[in-house]
């Protein structure tokens, strides 16, 4: 930044040839034509146009990997997504219904439960064979996942692992009120609860922020135990603040994850790595709505965010099959 504006001071007065190359260059050369060249380091004055130009060639390197892996196998059992629920929330127990509290937004309230029902749904579609599954829930929150796997599954036994002391009470006093005997609480970090030597099953986690995601994963694969997560907050992958950081090993800038989707983009090395696009698109994958949860999922900039998702979650499901996992297509999956 400080560079831009010096040069933009600078143009004002006559300047030598080499400075006004940088000031007004000419058409950038085809990317074949510059090794290890990634969109925006030459070429561009904007960092909206460097970061459009960065999208752009991560995307067409990606979008066969990625748009295969939406399609999956239609042959495989594992692609078939399970049956909706069809919860009728306000004939269950009083301390299920999610979106208690906000009823006075029905639109939100209705996204709440349309979310946790979507994830519950995965969750038992994935435990259905075992009679008595143990389910871990990361970054719990207030328990709205795992009380309800908790209610549905009585003989199932329920963790809830959450750092907010705050959201711990919260969820102690909803598997109180529900009655829940197979629910408890642990108020802790991943590592944390990972120390106590618990065993369990399957880990699921709804809007498991950033790093957490992978932390989750990567607990779940040295456990050999399976993962149903919906990740969010994408950019911090690509941060660098500490308190990003969410245990087992993780850490700001470590993807891609995948030998798949490094080889991809390891044409991007040489200038900054295939780790400069690949923060690109993690930062572009974040995606706030209008006032009220209003967006157009045919716009620009929702289909742009849609494309970077896809591209992060890709990276984590081909991770977690290069460790010898099997998943379902991106949007119905443990990583969708």
């Amino acid at each position: 930044k400080h560079d831009q504006t010096d040069l933009a001071a600078r143009s004002r007065t006559p300047a030598p040839p080499a400075l006004m190359d940088v000031l007004a260059p000419p058409p950038p050369p085809a990317e074949a034509s510059i090794p290890g060249h990634i969109p925006g380091r030459v070429g561009f004055r904007r960092r909206s146009e460097q970061r459009q130009a960065a999208l752009d060639q991560a995307w067409r390197r990606c979008s066969g990997l990625v748009l295969a892996e939406i399609q999956g196998d239609p042959s495989a059992s594992s692609s078939t997504a399970p049956a909706p629920l069809g919860l009728a929330w306000a004939e269950l127990p009083a301390g299920l219904d999610p979106a208690e509290g906000e009823l006075e937004d029905e639109g939100r309230a209705s996204r709440k439960r349309d979310q946790v029902a979507s994830l519950v749904a995965h969750a038992l579609a994935m435990v259905a064979d075992l009679p008595n599954p143990r389910i871990v829930e990361f970054g719990a929150g207030s328990g709205h996942v795992g009380v309800l796997l908790a209610h549905l599954r009585p003989e199932a036994s329920v963790a809830l692992v959450e750092t907010k002391e705050y959201s711990t009470a919260v969820a102690k006093q909803r598997v109180e009120s529900v009655g829940l005997k197979n629910c408890h609480v642990f108020h802790g970090t991943v590592d944390g609860y990972a120390e106590t030597g618990e065993a369990w099953d399957l880990a699921v986690g709804l809007h498991t922020c950033g790093l957490l995601t992978d932390a989750v994963l990567n607990l779940a694969v040295r456990r050999g135990a399976a993962a149903c997560v919906v990740p969010c907050c994408y950019g911090q992958v690509a941060a660098s603040k500490e308190d990003h950081n969410r245990g087992q090993g993780t850490a700001a800038r470590m993807q891609p994850l995948s030998r798949a989707l490094a080889e991809t983009l390891a044409p991007e090395a040489g200038d900054g790595g295939h780790g400069d696009a690949y923060a690109w698109c993690a930062k572009a994958a974040d995606f706030t709505t209008g006032r009220g949860g209003e967006f157009d999922p045919a716009g620009a900039g929702f289909q742009t965010a849609l494309r970077c998702m896809r591209t992060v979650d890709a990276d984590r499901l081909w991770w977690a099959r290069e460790q010898g996992y099997s998943g379902l297509p991106l949007g119905s999956a443990a990583a969708g």
